[in-house]
């Protein structure tokens, strides 16, 4: 049997990969930004994350519709299908991240309005950068994948649950914490709030990291699940 006719098609991907970078630059500036603004004397800066948001939506956008002419023109087989499939999907999933740095960010300001000292406690802002380090790194490592089309790092599900460990302590350390120290009620949800959106971020990647292996390998696993 003859092999499928690869019209272009290596072009186009070629193409995809520089476009699908581009995509993930305004996220990882949004979510650097939300990070950031944890652990340095600036206040981030929330209407600038949201416009990286708005930016990385836009381009998420253009590059759907360039992925849906690959699939219409070159008609593509195998592994090329399966990548072409987990980029549509993981799209979705990396756009995601820049809603959550935008949440992030949001809820440092909120969490500002309520504090009489007006910025995070200490303790806790080394605690929840490391946790956005952590997410950031997986980020990452997940881009390098996807553009190089190399394999998912071997200690990607101990980087996931390394992180829902600190997610865990954060998050019994804000419910023990006393109110005055983290602006009261308020302060409270919106501290839990960006742990949460870490946290999540964090398991929109690990199952992108399932996806990716799944396109490589024809062969599903489930990095995020924990047992």
């Amino acid at each position: 049997m003859a092999p499928p006719i690869r019209t272009n098609l290596d072009a186009r991907m070629g193409f995809i990969r520089n476009a699908l970078e581009e995509f993930i630059r305004p996220v990882k500036q949004a979510y650097t930004m939300a990070i950031n603004g944890l652990s340095t004397d600036t206040e981030v800066d929330s209407m600038d994350v949201q416009k990286k948001r708005m930016k990385a939506q836009q381009r998420s956008e253009d590059l759907s519709q360039e992925l849906l002419l690959v699939l219409t023109l070159n008609q593509p087989l195998l592994q090329d299908l399966r990548i072409i499939a987990c980029y549509l999907r993981g799209i979705d999933v990396i756009e995601r991240l820049a809603r959550h740095a935008r949440d992030i960010a949001n809820a440092q300001d909120s969490f500002r309005a309520f504090s009489k000292d007006s910025e995070i406690p200490g303790h806790f802002a080394e605690s929840l950068t490391e946790l956005g380090q952590k997410v950031f790194a997986i980020l990452q490592q997940m881009e390098v994948c996807l553009l190089q089309q190399t394999e998912l790092p071997s200690d990607l599900r101990d980087q996931w649950l390394s992180i829902q460990s600190l997610f865990e302590e954060i998050s019994l350390s804000i419910l023990e914490e006393q109110k005055s120290n983290v602006a009261g009620r308020e302060g409270r949800l919106n501290l839990n709030l960006i742990a949460r959106r870490f946290e999540r971020s964090a398991y929109n990647l690990m199952r992108l990291a399932d996806l990716w292996h799944h396109a490589l390998e024809n062969e599903w696993i489930h990095l995020e699940s924990i047992e």
